[in-house]
């Protein structure tokens, strides 16, 4: 080969040498880059995804105590209907016979104890009656914890 071709051949080693020199460093450069474009969308997106969940927990939590509120209140107006109910059945009219000869003698029997009046008396322990289930059934209600005890 000689000297013109040793020196040709050192020339062009010498050139890819710098050729690769120069792609890894257009490489190692372009990564870096991409690594940091990747790593902030990454922060972009946890960002985005965490206000997303943000957004869906007060979702969550409006629909929570939508329900609570929507529940006892519920209660409240089953308490009232109850109380209303228990108000308007405080009379006895006694029926027709259903067949087993109690309603008409319940009849008799409220007929002959009209002469007592205690009709106030009985309005009054039937209204105590109702209102200390209610409260007992509040109270009953409210002892119940999450988890036991």
């Amino acid at each position: 080969m000689g000297i013109i071709g040793d020196a040709f051949g050192k020339l062009f080693k010498l050139l890819w040498q710098v050729i690769q020199w120069l792609g890894n460093l257009l490489f190692n450069l372009f990564q870096g880059l991409i690594d940091i474009i990747v790593g902030f969308f990454k922060v972009i997106y946890a960002l985005i995804d965490g206000l997303l969940y943000f957004l869906y927990m007060i979702g969550v939590l409006a629909i929570k105590l939508f329900l609570v509120l929507f529940n006892a209140a519920k209660l409240i107006w089953s308490l009232i209907v109850g109380l209303g109910r228990t108000l308007a059945s405080l009379t006895f009219s006694p029926r027709g016979s259903s067949g087993n000869g109690y309603s008409e003698m319940l009849g008799k029997l409220f007929d002959n104890l009209a002469v007592l009046q205690i009709n106030s008396i009985a309005y009054i322990l039937l209204f105590i009656l109702w209102i200390t289930t209610a409260i007992t059934a509040v109270k009953l209600i409210s002892s119940i914890r999450v988890g036991g005890d």
